[in-house]
């Protein structure tokens, strides 16, 4: 029997840029927390899903979706924690050694869990330790004095299909082993697996408009869905 996979969902009690994000309504459901769990059931690939926070609110939803929850530290929650240190903490709090998925609430339109999962399940672990969701970029980059990054000013002036193929990781997905995890003190080894997904998916809510962006953009999925189920 092969390592168990497990899902982990990150939604401490306080957010610094959007108040309250991860528990306020979202473009028709009770929460982005509500909606996350709700996907991560919906996609059946996961032997368990995790809510890691600091909150009641969150342990409330957590068992009334039907999730489990892990306690973190409130010392873990607070932004003078160190990135890797409240990674592995919450990583430490989860049983056994599975592979364990971030799953984020902030992105909420990202939810075809399934075939990343069975993406990465079927990988050479001795060729990729990871895996994350990744968008194909290819835009004009300059830095702040004007000055081109990636291109050259002038009549040779590129087209953005001629620029080399490079890519911006999501946010929605990363997944390797708990101990492996661990020990990088990171999501990710120096081996990931680069899985693409479509530039609607990838909305990342980190900002108000960015929540408002992600209702609207829901909204308008869910009525499609509607229509083709009618």
């Amino acid at each position: 029997m092969g390592r168990k996979v497990v899902a982990l969902i990150p939604a401490r009690e306080g957010s610094q840029r959007v108040k309250d994000k991860n528990f306020k309504p979202f473009a028709g459901e009770k929460s982005l927390l509500h909606l996350k769990i709700k996907q991560l059931k919906a996609c059946g690939c996961f032997d368990h899903i995790y809510v890691s926070s600091d909150s009641q609110r969150a342990k409330d939803i957590a068992l009334e979706m039907g999730a489990e929850f892990l306690l973190r530290d409130s010392e873990m929650c607070k932004s003078s924690a160190k990135l890797y240190q409240y990674n592995t903490h919450m990583l430490e709090t989860v049983p056994g050694d599975p592979y364990v998925a971030w799953t984020m609430v902030t992105a909420p339109l990202y939810e075809d869990y399934a075939p990343a999962i069975e993406k990465f399940l079927s990988l050479d672990k001795e060729k990729y330790d990871s895996l994350i969701t990744v968008l194909p970029f290819r835009e004009f980059l300059i830095n702040e004095k004007g000055r081109p990054l990636n291109c050259t000013f002038g009549h040779w002036h590129l087209l953005t299909q001629e620029l080399d193929k490079n890519f911006t990781i999501t946010g929605s997905l990363y997944i390797a082993g708990k101990s492996e995890q661990i020990d990088w003190r990171y999501w990710i080894g120096l081996k990931p697996y680069l899985y693409e997904i479509s530039k609607f998916e990838c909305v990342d809510v980190d900002h108000e408009e960015d929540f408002r962006i992600a209702e609207m953009l829901h909204a308008w999925r869910q009525q499609q869905v509607t229509k083709v189920e009618a």
